[in-house]
């Protein structure tokens, strides 16, 4: 039972592609964090789209808990956002937003066409 609940490191193939933004009609709890429906879309080259953040970079350490830094311009300044993965068995791998709220965004299956930006 314990092994269910396990994050496991991800390989970089894994990681690249489309996520969409799940349980994000919860009450806001931080302007950081998109809470209305979007998608991310992370290409190999460190680039990343999405309505919410627009077009940035991202930064991966993916050691036994894989994180996240989302490099984006907010009000033509530049912002950070940090968060790390969950890659639980049985799950698609997630980038959370707020675990305490299950807000997260999910990875999409079979989506090797979004992996690399044309």
């Amino acid at each position: 039972m314990l092994i269910l609940n396990i994050n496991f490191p991800l390989k970089k193939q894994d990681i690249y592609g489309k996520y969409i933004n799940k349980n994000f009609d919860n009450s806001v709890c931080c302007v950081e964090a998109p809470h209305m429906a979007d998608t991310l879309t992370l290409y190999e080259n460190k680039t990343f789209e999405s309505h919410f953040y627009g077009v940035g970079t991202y930064k991966l350490y993916n050691g036994i808990n894989p994180e996240i830094e989302l490099y984006y311009k907010d009000f033509d300044q530049s912002a950070v956002y940090k968060t790390y993965f969950s890659n639980e068995v049985f799950e698609n791998p997630k980038i959370m937003l707020n675990a305490d709220l299950n807000h997260y965004y999910e990875k999409l299956n079979n989506n090797e066409e979004w992996i690399k930006k044309q």
